[in-house]
């Protein structure tokens, strides 16, 4: 079975959203606790997609990155 190329949706909003979070954490300590906002804003999201499947950044990357989701992967469906 050949093995697919890049990660599919799923991964990279994981990806994003770890980043955003360590990112805001250390500017949250660093600069101004205000940063932690932000922090909340991407948890909260996280929330969304595990409860109803998507988030705005799922589908921001799904539309304007054309990043495959595993459905459409095991499809065979590339955008």
């Amino acid at each position: 079975m050949p093995k697919p190329q890049g990660w599919p949706l799923e991964r990279v909003t994981g990806l994003i959203a770890g980043v955003v979070v360590l990112t805001t954490l250390a500017l949250g300590r660093l600069q101004s606790s205000r940063w932690r906002i932000l922090t909340g804003f991407v948890g909260a999201n996280l929330i969304l997609n595990a409860t109803a499947g998507w988030c705005p950044a799922s589908v921001l990357l799904h539309r304007f990155g054309r990043v495959p989701t595993v459905a459409e992967r095991e499809r065979g469906h590339h955008i």
